[in-house]
């Protein structure tokens, strides 16, 4: 769906998932439920309060990574199949190994495919081989998850049962899809059996897992950095927090193991800081800020009062831009959740920030999993800043990336947590 140039065909394959990822059904979802309060309660709180009593930092920027891929491939392929890269430390920096190394060679293959091609067909690498070796890992990684979440679907019963088991939410909406798509009569060849769809549903959810764990790792990077300079706002999110209920504080007994309840996503949703402080977070530290690359119509068409484009050319927008105009957002390089709060009072003043608000695009193109990873944010926001407080140890390259997908230069920011006094 990603790299889908045509309309129709993006447009087509969106619809197949749009059911999964609206915000009505993520947050009516008994499995997202379960994901949410498995993952924060066994897994992340836990975690998170280990460092606390021995009063150790922690670098959280990784650690973010694996919040969010925990998160969404629970989603893709239900929590018994999924990384669990909070707990597996070592297979989370086995896969940020293959995935970072690929990072810096996306150009050749996305811009000038057949040139790259071409050239490496005659020795020449634009790409070098270790790249290829990483792509092949991820990609065996991929297609094992997918095979797993099939199995969960053959023996539904069984996994259903267990307490720790949810449903392969995506995977399945998609295989399912695809595989009912490809049965037509229309879509097989001389009566031969329909193609297998393994790969397909692969690539798909491949796009999916890079998307959902890259860009809102680096949210909560920027979140905990700019909550870390701001104690007195760590305080006043707190006591928006303790009116949740339940709230999300830890076992007073240290019983990681309970099965502790978490609030409603509408109760979350509804809190007015927290959906202050994530939405200026993406706006001042959007995780894509580069140039969302479009084409025009074959009709030619005039985009903000140029002369009328042919079709086929390449134009673009970029999030950057959009969220420091200072007529819709004042002093823009101020990280200023305020102002969010200040435009529920007035209507007009809100529907334009969110009319230049572009963290996750607009239109048809915009971000399938939108709703998804605000309700992550969320969540995982309200559950550190309910049981602790953060501050800096070191954010030595916290400044974002020059980079269409832009963490710090750094890679790096070291916390410390302290149990906060939840009364």
């Amino acid at each position: 769906m990603f790299s889908t140039k045509e309309s129709k065909p993006h447009a087509a394959r969106k619809r197949l998932l749009s059911n999964v990822y609206s915000k009505s059904f993520i947050q009516s979802s008994k499995e997202v439920q379960e994901v949410t309060r498995a993952i924060l309660h066994k897994r992340l709180l836990p975690s998170l309060d280990s460092y606390a009593v021995k009063a150790s930092p922690l670098e959280v920027h990784e650690f973010n990574y694996a919040i969010t891929m925990d998160f969404v491939s629970s989603y893709l392929f239900g929590l018994s199949n999924d990384s669990n890269f909070i707990q597996d430390v070592e297979m989370r920096k086995r896969f940020l190994s293959w995935y970072f190394k690929r990072s810096e060679h996306f150009f050749w293959n996305q811009e000038i495919p057949r040139l790259t091609q071409l050239l490496q067909n005659i020795s020449i690498r634009l790409v070098p081989e270790w790249v290829d070796a990483a792509n092949e890992e991820i990609q065996a990684w991929v297609l094992r998850l997918c095979r797993v979440a099939e199995q969960s679907l053959n023996a539904a019963s069984e996994y259903t049962e267990k307490a720790h088991g949810t449903r392969p939410i995506v995977y399945g909406q998609l295989s399912d899809s695809l595989n009912k798509s490809s049965s037509k009569p229309e879509t097989q060849n001389d009566g031969q059996e329909a193609i297998s769809n393994e790969l397909p549903v692969a690539s798909e959810l491949l796009d999916h897992l890079a998307a959902g764990m890259d860009t809102s790792g680096i949210t909560f990077t920027y979140l905990f950095w700019e909550m870390s300079r701001n104690p007195a706002l760590q305080s006043s999110l707190r006591q928006e927090l303790l009116t949740l209920s339940p709230t999300l504080t830890l076992d007073s007994n240290n019983d990681h193991n309970k099965n502790s309840e978490i609030p409603p996503a509408r109760s979350i949703d509804a809190l007015p800081l927290l959906h202050a402080v994530i939405m200026e977070t993406l706006r001042r530290h959007c995780p894509i800020p580069g140039s969302q690359p479009r084409q025009t119509p074959s009709t030619p068409t005039s985009l903000a009062g140029s002369p009328p484009l042919p079709g086929g050319i390449r134009v673009s927008a970029q999030a950057y831009s959009l969220h420091r105009n200072e007529k819709v957002f004042p002093d823009p390089e101020t990280w200023n959740p305020q102002r969010w709060l200040d435009a529920n009072q007035h209507e007009s003043k809100k529907d334009e920030m969110m009319r230049w608000f572009w963290a996750f695009g607009s239109g048809g193109r915009m971000c399938v999993g939108s709703n998804f990873a605000m309700q992550e944010l969320k969540y995982v926001t309200a559950a550190i800043y309910t049981n602790f407080t953060t501050r800096i140890v070191d954010d030595t390259g916290i400044q974002q990336a020059d980079a269409y997908t832009a963490g710090p230069r750094g890679n790096q920011l070291t916390l410390k947590f302290t149990r906060a006094e939840v009364s």
